[in-house]
């Protein structure tokens, strides 16, 4: 009794990942368990299947070699219906490439929590050159740990199909109110300042945002609520330009919680001399901080000791740069038959949009002219309702004007506020231009009435 009470602790304790020096991984989760009781078991089982799927194919970390588990689990390429085969990449029968469609929701107060599309692809870069060891920091690597640096064969790319069906940039922007949000779950949730997640089964959600109290990021808990399912990454600790500040602005951040999305643990444990269930990372006692250098010996780990360059320590991001075949093989245990993330082999995320009959994009994606990113509107197309986001606080106060396409003005009404609902059933089918007054100057935004 007391060995599973310790177990379902451990697992409570060990997937929120914040790369920051105050990690509370296990207030996180204590708050999550108490929001949904059943959760403890849900992780268990995760767990448990994870750990089946080891034992049957387990991981042989021969010096430089690859794991038959790992390279062999999705060759199968009936199972991936968007992944990409790499003939002769890491052994001679080659290696399956996971490809993982992603929406990145930015969910920002003030225009420098509004990070721009170039700091949002420099993270996508970043994610692709770590998870296929292409980082060009692997030549820091110690030589001894060396061979057991894995390529791990993902790739990460932003969605170009959303949850309907249609176009999409797979960049989410929404203005929030709340100027830095708690380690919970609210920017998950446009009901609560931020924006709710698309299908988990289909995307890998990241929320970026203003955290309170220096976190840099957390992971959801792997079979946890699909409503909260995929990361959170301070802006400031996002990508390799732009608000990316030293010392996490190197992207890494993402990486480490990406690592425990795909169900990694801390290489602590989350114990002193704790057990992250993998073979090739050597058992250490506590996370290694900051700027590290040498050979840290503990929990007698000689004579290489701790491998504190290892994506998933909690190190400065220009010390991180390696994940490990055994790393690699609990990552694709997610994607087996019966694996929890199986599904997102599936997502069509990555692949044709549809048109909709109007010729627009898509209805549920805030969209805007180009020249006009103080506006966005959704649905677009619209057939009534519709929502108005607006990202500059300035204009509040100044008035908004729809006119048709003869430059007739035929609606008005005061922005009291950034995000607003309006009712466009009185205006015919068409297309109209939304203008804010006061706002920027020869800017306006296409609605279409269906």
């Amino acid at each position: 009794m007391r060995r599973i009470l310790f177990l379902i602790v451990l697992l409570l304790t060990r997937f929120l990942a914040v790369a920051q020096r105050d990690c509370r991984s296990t207030e996180y989760a204590q708050n999550a368990l108490r929001k949904d009781p059943s959760l403890a078991l849900a992780m268990q089982q995760v767990e448990s299947f994870t750990r089946t799927q080891l034992e049957r194919k387990p991981a042989q970390q021969a010096a430089g070699g690859i794991s038959a588990y790992s390279t062999g689990i999705l060759s199968d390429s009936a199972h991936s219906l968007n992944t990409d085969t790499a003939g002769g990449t890491g052994s001679a029968g080659g290696m399956t490439i996971i490809t993982i469609p992603v929406v990145v929701h930015i969910i920002y107060n003030s225009q420098a929590q509004n990070i721009g599309d170039a700091q949002i692809l420099s993270q996508i870069k970043v994610l692709n050159t770590d998870y296929r060891k292409l980082n060009a920091d692997t030549a820091a690597i110690p030589s001894y740990f060396l061979p057991r640096a894995a390529d791990c064969g993902f790739q990460f790319a932003l969605a170009k199909v959303d949850t309907s069906g249609y176009a999409t940039s797979g960049i989410i922007r929404k203005h929030t109110s709340i100027q830095a949000f708690a380690l919970d779950d609210d920017m998950k949730y446009s009901a609560t300042g931020g924006d709710d997640a698309w299908d988990r089964d289909s995307y890998l959600n990241i929320w970026v945002c203003s955290m309170a109290n220096g976190v840099v990021g957390f992971s959801s808990v792997p079979g946890g609520p699909r409503s909260t399912d995929g990361i959170v990454v301070d802006y400031r600790a996002f990508g390799t330009s732009g608000t990316a500040t030293a010392p996490f602005n190197l992207g890494r951040t993402a990486t480490h919680e990406i690592g425990h999305w795909l169900n990694l643990i801390h290489t602590w444990g989350d114990a002193y001399c704790g057990n992250d269930y993998v073979d090739d990372t050597p058992q250490q006692q506590a996370a290694d901080l900051g700027d590290p250098k040498g050979i840290i010996v503990s929990c007698g780990n000689g004579p290489y000791g701790d491998m504190y360059m290892n994506y998933m320590d909690l190190t400065n991001d220009d010390r991180l740069n390696m994940f490990t075949y055994g790393q690699r093989a609990r990552m694709l245990a997610l994607f087996v038959p019966g694996g929890c993330r199986l599904p997102i082999l599936h997502s069509n995320g990555l692949g044709t949009p549809l048109q909709s009959s109007s010729g627009g994009s898509s209805p549920n994606t805030p969209t805007h002219e180009p020249g006009s990113a103080a506006v966005s509107i959704y649905p677009n197309p619209s057939v009534g309702p519709l929502s108005i986001i607006l990202s500059d606080p300035t204009q509040i106060g100044s008035v908004m004007d729809i006119y048709n396409q003869l430059g007739q003005k035929v609606m008005s009404r005061k922005v009291d506020q950034l995000q607003m609902q309006l009712d466009i059933s009185i205006l015919q089918r068409g297309v109209y231009f939304i203008r804010i007054r006061d706002g920027i100057q020869g800017s306006a935004t296409k609605l279409v009435k269906i």
